[in-house]
């Protein structure tokens, strides 16, 4: 599942579960931009990706703000040629109960979550349509399909708004020559659920049954399968990486 030529985005490549996609795309052989609005963990990022032979190059990106995102797109296509791949991974996940989310985070996490894919997506669906061939994935989660177990309702809101997005995306463009899929992760071992007790930790992986939580480099690997050439008739379609927490 070689990705030799490709040029990859990944939207909050700085840390978790965008920086272990940014690392296995670039050791597929493929080109990333690591975006992220945190600079400087995106550089650390491209950094150890070149460090590791590969090649990379940090942006700064607020993905809610489209000029922002304008730019990126085009210092992409100015530095390495093209742009073939898309991961809408940058997400924001607050652990607040229903009766305690203010209209401002609300708005917030439906903001970064949702129309950041949104954003990042119309841009890149343009280059992607030039060259007739193109990638977008989007990061949803389990909780975009059953609701949220410990996530507050927003943050499941916007995950289910992804994967609706996903959709449409892939029934418009697919005669362009680009697909649309998500990854729908149920817990992933990040620096989200480091503030979680231990005992929590056990109660969710209870009913899990593969019996542990998610990797980050377990996304990670679905990420590459559906960049890949071997992934080139999959389109409009959810992918579960969860440990058989839900099957459907």
């Amino acid at each position: 599942m070689g990705l030799q030529g490709r040029v990859a985005i990944v939207t909050g490549g700085a840390r978790g579960i965008g920086r272990a996609i940014c690392f296995a795309l670039a050791r597929r052989g493929a080109k990333v931009a690591v975006t992220d609005i945190d600079y400087s963990g995106a550089e650390r990022t491209a950094e150890e990706i070149r460090d590791d032979d590969g090649r990379a190059l940090a942006i700064q990106v607020d993905v809610t703000d489209r000029p922002s995102v304008k730019r990126a797109v085009q210092e992409v296509l100015e530095q390495l040629g093209r742009l073939d791949i898309l991961v809408n991974n940058a997400g924001i996940c607050p652990l607040r109960s229903f009766e305690e989310i203010s209209d401002e985070e609300w708005d917030r996490v439906l903001s970064i979550n949702l129309k950041g894919a949104f954003i990042c997506s119309q841009e890149a669906i343009k280059p992607m349509c030039e060259q007739g061939w193109g990638r977008i994935i989007n990061i949803s989660s389990v909780a975009g399909k059953m609701g949220g177990v410990k996530v507050g309702a927003h943050y499941a809101a916007s995950k289910g708004g992804l994967i609706a997005l996903t959709f449409c995306l892939a029934r418009q463009y697919a005669a362009s020559g680009i697909t649309a899929r998500v990854i729908a992760p149920a817990t992933i071992e990040t620096d989200l659920i480091r503030d979680w007790s231990a005992q929590a930790k056990r109660d969710l992986v209870a009913h899990i049954p593969l019996g542990r939580l998610g990797q980050p480099k377990d996304v990670a690997a679905a990420v590459v399968f559906l960049a890949s050439e071997e992934a080139g008739f999959i389109t409009g379609e959810v992918l579960d990486v969860n440990g058989g927490f839900l099957m459907d």
